[in-house]
């Protein structure tokens, strides 16, 4: 027999955690981060904890935390506060429903003005035109479903076969070399196998030769936050040499207004330049749906996806894609963001999965915050995290933690 829930309040926290370093990218310096945290309660008292992973600015994707707030406590909370679903999936059908919603057209323009002539849409086009707020929810939801079934809903919803451990992942953000291989030194000595590199023109080639000279035998990775022009594609083809086993987003995608056109533009570049080109590619912020990552598979230049729940929408959305690069053997790992938790926590699951092409993104959470708003600590031991499947989430919140660090709370009940 489905299961019947009924959602009797939901809660919003706006939190800020303190980061102990600055992180950088070629797009972005992060010493503080703000998130959203979102509490789904049901009539039976069990509470599904989600987490809206947007930036306080749009360099990653356009939806901004700001943005993802605002069409949360105005649109999507008060609708569902009192609704009953029966099915894990019901809370599509609707939010779908929804018609003659105001949409922010520069959240995502190709989504929100599609088939309209003014930035008013359906419901199903506002939870496409902001996939971190929907997926926020959505996991919350889920989260409270299967947890008051006493039910874990990675384990339940994910199909494969899965481990119990899992390898940390560090990734390093952009330094000068004698910081780098210091820090690279630690993690290594720390048991971790696998690193990745935040790359940027210029100095990618001598940070990673620099890297792969002192540890030949480490799993390396690189990302370049889509910095480098592909005309000026050097760079990229000279990184052959140094067996990297992953490279994200090499290219500049966006258009003038900041949207992401990696189809368009990958589908453009000469063939003569994708053959040359020998280390694996991997797409991360420019794929965000399942119907982007068909369009950049049939561009021939896709070998690999950095899964990431917030940045896909959301659990079903990703589910879907993880079947499609199965069913096409696209390989795939788990990615993070910098996160809370409540995020961070459902990836550490997701990366159990057997068939990930390599460790995720995943390291100790006290790299980045002196304090976690989850109760099971993320930290590696010798590279290694043993895994638990707990109800909902997999874990609970550390509710003192989560006090402390709420800028506001808003409650729909």
């Amino acid at each position: 027999m489905t299961h019947q829930m009924t959602i009797s309040k939901i809660t919003l926290w706006h939190i800020g955690l303190p980061m102990r370093f600055t992180f950088r990218t070629s797009q972005s310096t992060l010493s503080h981060r703000e998130s959203l945290i979102v509490g789904v309660t049901t009539s039976s008292g069990y509470t599904g904890y989600g987490e809206v992973v947007a930036f306080t600015e749009p360099f990653y994707t356009a939806e901004t935390l700001t943005k993802s707030k605002e069409i949360l406590l105005t649109a999507w909370l008060p609708f569902f506060v009192g609704k009953t679903m029966v099915g894990p999936w019901a809370m599509y059908e609707m939010v779908d429903s929804l018609q003659d919603v105001s949409v922010e057209p520069n959240a995502n323009a190709d989504y929100a003005n599609e088939g309209a002539d003014s930035p008013r849409a359906t419901g199903k086009k506002l939870r496409m035109c902001y996939p971190m707020a929907w997926a926020g929810l959505e996991n919350a939801i889920l989260h409270a479903y299967y947890g008051e079934q006493g039910l874990a809903t990675i384990d339940t919803l994910v199909p494969g076969k899965k481990c119990k451990t899992i390898e940390s992942g560090v990734v390093l953000g952009d330094m000068p070399i004698p910081e780098l291989l210091k820090a690279v030194e630690k993690h290594v000595d720390n048991g971790c196998r696998r690193i990745k590199l935040k790359l940027k023109p210029g100095d990618a080639v001598d940070r990673v030769a620099a890297v792969r000279k002192a540890y030949p035998d480490i799993i390396l990775a690189g990302d370049a936050n889509c910095s480098f022009a592909p005309d000026k594609a050097d760079e990229i083809i000279a990184l052959n040499e140094y067996n990297l086993r992953s490279l994200e987003e090499p290219f500049v995608v966006k258009d003038a207004a900041g949207n992401y056109k990696s189809a368009e533009v990958y589908g453009s570049l000469p063939q003569e330049l994708r053959q040359t080109i020998q280390t694996p590619l991997c797409f991360d912020e420019s794929v965000q749906s399942l119907a982007e990552l068909k369009a950049m598979h049939q561009t021939g230049w896709l070998d690999l996806l950095n899964i990431k729940v917030g940045r896909l929408g959301g659990l079903r959305e990703t589910l879907d894609c993880l079947s499609y690069c199965r069913q096409h053997k696209i390989g795939f790992w788990i990615g993070s963001m910098v996160e809370s938790g409540v995020s961070k926590y459902m990836h550490v699951q997701l990366a159990t999965l057997a068939d990930t092409w390599m460790a995720g993104d995943l390291s100790d959470m006290s790299r980045y915050f002196e304090k976690d708003i989850i109760t099971t600590p993320i930290e590696f031991l010798q590279g290694k995290l043993a895994v638990d499947f707990k109800a909902g989430l997999g874990t609970d919140i550390n509710d003192a933690a989560l006090r402390e660090y709420t800028l506001d709370r808003t409650v729909f009940e």
